[in-house]
């Protein structure tokens, strides 16, 4: 009994959900180690039990992502110098189980209460429900959040300010290899500066991403593409129905 997933079905799944990214970053002779890490599905009792646990419905992008991987995470690292090779870019979904309010996410989101702010922020009260996608380095936190009877990702900042990212997960994701996982991309939708090094990186690789955002529209990160196609929903969930009939014919 194996349940094992076909690794060319596999290696297809990835390529389809990254859209080329890791193709893209691979011919650029300056980008090396570029890796995705494979990650087994989770199943429908993981999801069941992950919703009962936290009194939520996941959206249904959100729900098929999981059916086809627990997370998600690109890594690839950056050439300075013919000696010096350093970890660069990074693109993460936490997986299911790390998909939480977290201790930490909770003290950001108490500290962002008590801050005044200018720019939107989400209407949070005690319906609200608030889990962290990603870290996002030193920046802050990504936050999938249900408010107000929808679903939207959010940056909450360190500094207690918050930054519109999406509002789909789809979207999100999206975006994110749009960015080529570039570090701190999320803070421009916060109107925070880039990290001076990661600016340097921004003009050497995607210097299009530095253009003016429109903040009502995220058209920086939507619009201006280059060649890349959009996300199709659906390939979550036809992946979690072929990992399923994959699994299955293996027994």
């Amino acid at each position: 009994m194996s349940f094992c997933v076909d690794l060319v079905s596999e290696d297809s799944f990835y390529e389809n959900i990254t859209l080329g990214v890791t193709k893209l970053l691979e011919s650029d002779p300056r980008i090396c180690n570029v890796s995705v890490e494979r990650r087994s599905p989770c199943d429908r009792v993981a999801l069941s039990t992950w919703e009962q646990r936290h009194s939520a419905v996941l959206p249904e992008d959100v729900r098929n992502f999981y059916a086809s991987t627990d997370g998600f995470q690109l890594t690839w690292h950056y050439k300075y110098s013919g000696d010096e090779i350093l970890p660069v870019g990074s693109i993460r979904v936490n997986s299911l189980n790390e998909l939480c309010l977290s201790p930490a996410l909770k003290d950001l989101l108490d500290f962002s209460m008590t801050r005044q702010s200018s720019g939107p922020r989400p209407v949070l009260n005690t319906k609200s429900k608030v889990f962290e996608l990603d870290s996002c380095r030193t920046i802050g936190k990504v936050c999938l959040i249900y408010t107000g009877g929808s679903w939207s990702v959010w940056l909450a900042t360190r500094e207690g300010g918050w930054g519109w990212l999406a509002d789909s997960f789809t979207l999100y994701f999206r975006m994110a290899l749009v960015h080529l996982g570039l570090p701190g991309w999320q803070a421009t939708f916060a109107n925070l500066p880039l990290i001076p090094w990661a600016e340097q990186l921004f003009l050497l690789l995607a210097p299009h991403l530095l253009e003016k955002v429109d903040q009502e529209n995220n058209t920086v990160a939507v619009g201006n593409e280059t060649g890349l196609n959009h996300i199709d929903p659906n390939i979550f969930k036809t992946s979690a129905r072929h990992h399923k009939t994959t699994r299955q014919a293996n027994q």
